[in-house]
């Protein structure tokens, strides 16, 4: 990070939405002094009534009213965890492959973010917010397929790798990791998704070893 300049930052955040994301990237790149941490009170199920702060939110920051949004002194506002991800492993010139070797730290960082998390959030409205009584078994199941098949790519590819591009951590571990995060949840149907799939239970466990990702998981409110 030499002779780069690092402008002031504000990382709005909420459990365990992919804020977690961000938070962690900023965190193994040791830029909390640089960033100031605002969480929003989102809450609930999915569109739930907005509060008169969450209103202020979105009119001065995030149009959807959503989370996570990098605000960057003297730049756009950033909404996508992705993209912020990407954004700040460039700006230190850290947790990304020379440009050269990005085929698959860009698709995997598409792919979990997109394909993934789509299923993700599917089951989330399922299982999360939806009462028992109210699931759509039709629904779960063809998202459980999706998710199935992203995992089995996933399981094949750390066969042999500590992290997802190899030996060291990128950023496109802090997105995937994240999805894993999200997977594992109890509210996740007891994180069925991870059954089964002995690389990624272990890849999992040692992300959530690492500091950078504790000390964000013990941000106010991620508990």
């Amino acid at each position: 990070m030499a002779g780069t300049t690092v402008p002031k930052m504000k990382l709005y955040y909420y459990p365990p939405c992919r804020s977690v994301r961000c938070a962690w990237i900023i965190k193994e790149l040791g830029l909390d002094d640089k960033v100031e941490y605002k969480l929003v009170p989102l809450g609930g199920p999915p569109h739930p009534p907005p509060s008169p702060e969450r209103e202020e939110y979105r009119k001065k920051v995030h149009p959807h009213s959503t989370v996570p949004a990098l605000e960057v002194e003297g730049r756009p506002t950033m909404l996508e965890s992705s993209a912020i991800c990407m954004y700040l492993a460039d700006l230190c010139g850290r947790l990304a492959p020379e440009p050269k070797d990005r085929l698959e730290y860009y698709d995997w960082i598409q792919y979990a973010s997109e394909t993934l998390d789509g299923t993700l959030d599917t089951l989330t409205a399922q299982w999360w917010f939806g009462p028992p009584e109210q699931q759509d078994k039709q629904v779960i199941t063809k998202a459980m397929a999706t998710a199935g098949t992203c995992l089995d790519k996933l399981e094949d590819t750390l066969e042999n790798r500590s992290f997802l591009l190899g030996q060291g951590l990128t950023a496109a571990d802090c997105v995937v990791g994240y999805s894993l995060y999200w997977a594992s949840l109890p509210e996740m149907n007891d994180g069925v998704l991870l059954k089964g799939r002995p690389n990624i239970q272990a890849y999992l466990q040692r992300l959530l070893a690492r500091p950078a990702l504790q000390a964000t998981l013990a941000l106010p409110g991620l508990d």
